[in-house]
């Protein structure tokens, strides 16, 4: 069993995704991306589930940890804190989420692409001020933009 990001319930046969775990929040995602797709998912696709908020708080503290969070949805906090709890392989070829599997030793691969090979610890910098931020998009200090910078 593997753990599906949505790159895969949009690409890969369905006969490969029966075997398959998934966020449930990721079947609005689906929707609104393709919902001829969501209905054979619903219909003949993998077991969805929803992460336990125990399961949830490691995926943010992970994501926090690599710098990460900021550029992941809600959706993709949902199927790592799915692939964590379960400690089955997470197949996406989102390189954010990859990064935090990478960075906390959790199996990987990609769905089409090949993926990461270092971890990379990012931060929120304002470009104003230079003060580091955990979230959003303009600094509380200053008001001006954040951006991801390489740590």
């Amino acid at each position: 069993m593997e753990v599906l990001d949505t790159a895969a319930l949009l690409s890969w046969p369905l006969e490969m995704l029966m075997q398959g775990i998934c966020a449930t929040s990721q079947l609005d995602e689906v929707q609104r991306l393709s919902p001829s797709r969501h209905l054979m998912l619903e219909s003949q696709g993998p077991q969805f589930v929803s992460p336990n908020p125990a399961a949830i708080e490691i995926a943010v503290q992970a994501s926090q940890e690599t710098g990460d969070f900021s550029g992941l949805s809600s959706v993709d906090l949902d199927v790592l804190a799915l692939a964590f709890s379960t400690g089955h392989t997470l197949v996406t070829d989102d390189y954010r989420m990859q990064n935090v599997c990478q960075h906390r030793g959790h199996p990987w691969r990609g769905v089409i692409q090949d993926g990461v090979r270092e971890v990379r610890t990012h931060a929120l910098v304002c470009v104003g001020c230079g003060a580091v931020q955990q979230q959003g998009e303009t600094c509380p200090d200053c008001g001006a933009n954040l951006g991801l910078r390489r740590v």
